[in-house]
């Protein structure tokens, strides 16, 4: 993505041209002319999670560069900073040498594409300089009044017809597409070219924030056809996207799914789907229920209707991105950092570097981590909190205290509503140990261990700071934690060789605060 220049071919062309300029800007050794520029996002409309941490330490590999068919044809899935085949560089070379012949010129967005109308034209230069020649006109038409500005288009998208929602387990953005929340004064009035504008919008978001060249360089596209009648379905309207996409986008979409097809539909697809294509095989998946997309997508990456287990999106701009990772059956990480893309690629690294030696340091090996293996009773009674150790811990379940906000800059008044000392999964989430939930004026917060110091404080003259705990509430706070390992100790007692030790059972009654005399309070291993 750099700029080149080069000097005139001959003095005596230089001289033809009166008004040519002593140096030709070229972009990817092709001639061309001034940039266009097609959005403006507001900085507050950028979601905080737009570019995950996960992708500095991303890979690709495999599929994710390149596809051979069965008929030898190599599908290309990134084309920056990769190495093209010999083929792939003699057609780009070729290309190169007829624009500079043919005398034209294209804006830099259009020349950094060169290699995927190539792809697209499967190899023809001829074909794809003349799609290239359509794009840059299409570009410099469409956007001849300005950029798209998200302010402008904010109260189009609110209707969360079109938006991204998440990332598959490469990293591809997920464009989820609800036909049936187009709204109907717009099918009624055949609107196409303000949807068109949305989805303009989405597609040139996704070029500028969304995608990492040689690493995430393709999206996939969520057709949700719920609540839509075989007579609603707009099909001039998908007609019009899958044109949109091929014609000024191509080989930037790596699969379309299908879901809630009605049922006629379905039994059509079966013979249309004889019909296709190898490659349009591998890019077309029309599933018969939604869990199928969690083959491709972790349960948080995808709402709810969707096979996944985020809530239903209510706000669309910023995109409702949910941080990693990415793995299908994985659970969102807590304490993930945000805002990634307000720092350069070197600065982002530099963060997470010292965020990654920090948590080292917190998890570093102690003493207690080289003796011997330990069953997962011994574990547990370990690490439970007796009534005598409790003032080891800051805070408690119920405890009045104060939260950090980010985004009001000041402290709030909030709530400890539960203390996690193990490692657990709570409400859908891979809790670590030390975590607290806070429940605040404006939601809740997950805070690790590694923040609680800077993020939380007790409120200690507040009139309402709970007293300790009653014995009853202890127990009941233990046996809790106790339920977390209960079914490994199990376990271990049954594969044990040797006759497990009997236990005193707690005798515990909650209307009583008395603990009874079997109550083993030197481990305090309730279950």
């Amino acid at each position: 993505r750099q700029w080149h220049f080069a000097e005139p071919s001959s003095e005596a062309r230089f001289r033809a041209e009166a008004r040519a300029p002593l140096l030709t800007m070229e972009c990817n050794g092709l001639p061309c002319s001034e940039s266009v520029d097609a959005i403006r996002m507001a900085p507050e409309h950028l979601a905080a999670f737009t570019l995950p941490e996960e992708a500095w330490g991303f890979q690709p590999d495999g599929e994710d560069v390149l596809v051979k068919l069965s008929s030898g044809l190599l599908e290309r899935r990134l084309h920056e900073h990769v190495d093209f085949s010999l083929e792939e560089q003699r057609s780009l070379q070729k290309l190169r040498q007829e624009a500079r012949r043919t005398g034209k010129r294209f804006s830099p967005e259009v020349c950094r594409e060169a290699s995927r109308y190539l792809s697209a034209t499967r190899n023809n230069h001829e074909r794809a300089l003349g799609l290239m020649e359509a794009t840059d006109k299409w570009r410099k038409t469409y956007f001849k009044d300005g950029p798209l500005r998200s302010e402008d288009i904010a109260e189009d998208i609110s209707h969360g017809f079109a938006y991204f929602g998440g990332r598959d387990k490469a990293l591809r953005p997920a464009l989820i597409f609800r036909a049936s929340r187009v709204p109907d004064q717009w099918r009624r009035d055949f609107n196409v070219d303000r949807l068109l504008r949305v989805l303009i919008f989405l597609m040139e978001a996704m070029l500028q924030f969304l995608l990492i060249p040689g690493k995430v360089e393709t999206s996939c596209l969520i057709i949700d056809l719920r609540d839509v009648a075989i007579k609603d379905i707009p099909v001039s309207l998908l007609r019009e996207i899958h044109q949109l996409f091929t014609a000024y986008y191509p080989c930037r979409g790596f699969r379309f799914y299908m879901c809630n097809v009605p049922r006629m539909l379905m039994a059509m697809s079966h013979v249309a789907k004889s019909l296709l294509t190898e490659r349009q095989k591998l890019k077309v998946k029309v599933l018969g229920d939604v869990s199928e997309l969690l083959e491709d997508f972790a349960p948080h990456q995808l709402e709810t209707d969707l096979g996944g287990s985020k809530p239903l999106a209510r706000a669309f701009i910023p995109f409702p991105l949910a941080p990693g990772p990415f793995e299908p059956g994985s659970s969102p990480r807590l304490g993930a950092v945000e805002n990634l893309h307000r720092f350069t690629w070197k600065e982002a690294l530099e963060l997470l570097e010292s965020k990654q030696k920090a948590e080292n340091e917190v998890a570093s090996p102690s003493s207690e981590e080289t003796r011997p293996a330990r069953s997962a009773s011994d574990r547990l009674t370990s690490h439970s909190r007796s009534p005598d150790s409790f003032e080891l811990y800051p805070f408690r379940e119920g405890d009045m205290v104060e939260v950090w906000s980010v985004s009001q800059h000041a402290w709030m008044p909030g709530v400890v509503q539960a203390f996690y000392a193990q490692s657990t999964v709570a409400e859908g989430f891979q809790v670590p140990a030390g975590a607290l939930k806070v429940t605040f004026s404006r939601g809740c917060k997950w805070i690790p261990q590694e923040l609680v110091a800077s993020n939380v404080r007790s409120v200690a003259s507040s009139p309402y700071s709970p007293t300790s705990p009653s014995i009853s509430q202890q127990c009941r706070q233990i046996s809790d934690q106790g339920r977390i390992l209960l079914s490994a100790s199990l376990a271990e007692d049954a594969m044990s060789p040797q006759p497990p030790t009997r236990r005193s059972r707690c005798g515990f009654s909650p209307d009583s605060d008395k603990i009874s005399a079997g109550c083993l309070r030197d481990s305090w291993f309730c279950l």
